[in-house]
């Protein structure tokens, strides 16, 4: 009899266990049978505060409360959790480990800046956690976890650098940047490519992080007789820099803007002298492109957008398009999503049609979303294309069609 009655109890254990099983099907962290949890820490606050409000608040919003709107992804609403870093790698690092620890969220989306980004990979590999498309121009080769996002900076130096001596045929190109590892990605890089081609920089200068005074450096990059100078800044140096460079009355070089200043918002800032400015642009045009995927992005910020000024702009543009890409992910992961899961849905996309960049394809070793752009120039305040969409292969340009 005892037995007997251990047996009953022992089975009523399994059915319990079962049903409370059968409400929440794939019991993995951040998803329940009804929502999937995600997050990131972000700029807020600090000297990235534009770019970081509008990519979560315009992006990342925007194209969630759309989905959502519709009903989700395989029955699941995307709820979503956000920290202030202020562009401090330290407290990236803070906010991450909350927002995994704590929140449990499914994967990090879209977190900005490669100093803050960087501090939080080796935690996230440690962990499995999915760091999917943040706004760095970095890259994890071989990392199983990370899914980068633009064209890695790199790649964006070496790009321009190639444009402008194979194509512009300049030979004394220049350089400003922030001396931080995001400078460096674009000064190291930028240099080897000027060696291959015979040529080196013909001046580099730097500033620190947060600088207001940039009048030295101007003087003595005016002084090299540059044809070109790269400016790696974030945006408030930036526009501080075209005023001096305006102040100054430099004008027999040309400026070009690099990452997140190929935007008519910088372009503002800097108080409308930065006509004739060059820069590669890794997006169409976010106010006037009239493609569909675009008007498509315009009318659900508009409709879904968080922040108070919904003007179209590249960085809400990138948060909207990282949405969508997470959840064209997570439509092909199926109703049992899990981190793994996810991971291999997203390696299994090939030329993934947009409409807004080149065709997008992933696999087990690349997991990187794009690698291409186009030259533009600020024409009456705008970004405007003068090159067709340019990749580099073997050291080579190839145009690329969207």
């Amino acid at each position: 009899m005892l037995k007997l009655r251990y047996l009953s109890i022992f089975g009523l254990i399994v059915v319990v266990s079962f049903c409370f099983a059968a409400n929440d099907v794939n019991a993995e962290v951040g998803v329940t049978n009804d929502s999937i949890l995600v997050g990131c820490s972000n700029s807020f606050s600090g000297p990235l505060v534009y770019p970081g409000t509008q990519l979560v608040n315009n992006g990342l919003e925007s194209y969630i409360g759309y989905i959502n709107d519709k009903g989700g992804v395989n029955g699941r609403k995307i709820l979503t959790q956000y920290y202030d870093d202020g562009y401090k790698p330290q407290n990236a690092i803070a906010n991450t480990k909350r927002l995994v620890e704590q929140d449990k969220v499914f994967a990090i989306l879209s977190s900005q800046g490669t100093s803050p980004v960087y501090a939080t990979v080796k935690y996230l590999t440690q962990n499995k956690v999915p760091l999917l498309f943040p706004f760095w121009g970095e890259s994890t080769p071989g990392q199983r976890y990370i899914f980068n996002s633009f064209t890695r900076y790199p790649s964006q130096s070496e790009l321009v650098v190639t444009w402008l001596v194979k194509v512009k045929g300049f030979k004394r190109i220049g350089i400003l940047y922030q001396d931080d590892k995001y400078g460096y990605t674009f000064r190291d890089p930028g240099q080897k490519a000027l060696k291959k081609l015979g040529l080196k920089w013909a001046a580099a200068e730097s500033y620190k992080r947060g600088a207001k005074d940039l009048s030295a450096q101007v003087a003595k990059l005016r002084k090299a007789k540059l044809d070109a100078c790269l400016l790696v800044a974030t945006p408030p140096p930036g526009a501080t820099f075209l005023k001096e460079v305006h102040k100054q009355g430099w004008k027999e070089t040309k400026i070009v803007s690099s990452g997140p200043l190929t935007d008519e918002k910088y372009i503002n800032l800097s108080g409308g002298v930065g006509e004739g400015v060059w820069g590669l642009s890794l997006w169409p045009d976010p106010v006037h492109s009239q493609d569909p995927a675009v008007v498509e992005y315009r009318k659900i910020v508009d409709q879904y957008g968080k922040d108070k000024d919904k003007t179209p702009n590249r960085y809400s543009l990138f948060g909207y398009f990282y949405a969508k890409l997470f959840v064209e992910g997570l439509k092909r992961a199926g109703k049992n999503v899990t981190r793994e899961s996810y991971i291999e849905a997203v390696e299994g996309i090939k030329n993934w049609e947009n409409g807004m960049i080149p065709p997008v394809s992933f696999s087990a070793t690349d997991h990187l979303a794009q690698n291409s752009g186009f030259m533009v120039e600020v024409q009456q305040g705008v970004f405007r294309p003068i090159s067709d969409w340019l990749t580099l292969q073997n050291d080579t340009l190839v145009p690329l069609k969207q």
